[in-house]
């Protein structure tokens, strides 16, 4: 059973929600969730309501035995820029300002992470979204506790967007791909250029690469070693090699942080000749 995870207090979540239910065959139980009505898709996912925020749902595994959950959120950039995003979790250095605990992951599921990404940009070009970036975005924000796999795919960037049908339709529709993608296959994780990452968006869609966390160059020089030792193994999928974006990274960044990765005794890729 997997989780889709809406909430109250996230207008894109609820635009989402109502699309799930009303083209996705999402239909109503007896049961409720924090006072929201809980639905299901048959026997394969149940999609609830949270009165928190979802970057602090990290109690959602004491009350579900989900296989995984799958956060359909809002995204906030300051640009405004319309956007359909998808992303693992967690705080890569010593801040933790937006959920989650300091230098803590949680467990990432590339295989989901690999085919929202896929399903957006098929969804962008089939809807005519041409105003929308799609995008991978690099690890952060909470939770980052839980032991139960978890993904994030966003509607972003304003309030303006996330009550936007077709950007919701979108968003929707790869969360239910989510719902019977299963968890297998070899995965890789990322280090190095910006936080949206538009070099392993290639790897993604062009390779089919399936990537689990990713760390950008700034915040590559804060990994410390049990973090990266976090990538390499809070992942659903085993990962065999770590991706480096070779021109996204200074010669300070791989002095940090390749040492770490040839003890961790993984395949270091230079993303130019992946």
């Amino acid at each position: 059973m997997r989780v889709l995870v809406s909430s109250t207090q996230d207008i894109a979540s609820l635009t989402i929600k109502d699309i799930l239910i009303e083209d996705h065959g999402f239909t109503l139980t007896n049961d409720t969730f924090e006072g929201s009505p809980v639905f299901s898709k048959g026997n394969s996912a149940k999609l609830i309501t949270t009165t928190r925020d979802m970057i602090h749902c990290d109690h959602l595994e004491s009350h579900f035995d989900a296989d995984v959950f799958i956060f359909c959120s809002r995204h906030r950039a300051e640009s405004g820029q319309p956007a359909l995003l998808v992303h693992s979790t967690g705080n890569l250095g010593a801040e933790a300002l937006f959920g989650g605990a300091p230098h803590q992951l949680s467990v990432s599921a590339p295989s989901l992470v690999s085919i929202a990404l896929k399903r957006l940009f098929e969804e962008r070009n089939k809807r005519g979204l041409t105003e929308f970036d799609v995008s991978l975005e690099v690890t952060h924000h909470g939770p980052t506790s839980m032991n139960t796999p978890l993904v994030f795919v966003e509607l972003g960037s304003s309030e303006e967007y996330w009550t936007h049908e077709e950007g919701a339709k979108a968003v929707a529709a790869a969360a239910v791909d989510c719902i019977d993608e299963p968890l297998i296959g070899d995965a890789v994780i990322g280090f190095g250029g910006t936080h949206y990452a538009s070099k392993f968006n290639k790897l993604v869609l062009d390779k089919n690469y399936k990537i689990g966390h990713m760390a950008p160059k700034y915040a590559v020089n804060e990994l410390t070693v049990e973090v990266v030792e976090q990538m390499i193994n809070r992942s659903t999928n085993p990962i065999v090699a770590a991706i480096i974006d070779w021109k996204g990274m200074n010669a300070e960044n791989k002095a940090h942080v390749i040492p770490m990765l040839k003890a961790a005794n993984i395949e270091i890729i230079r993303a130019k000749t992946a």
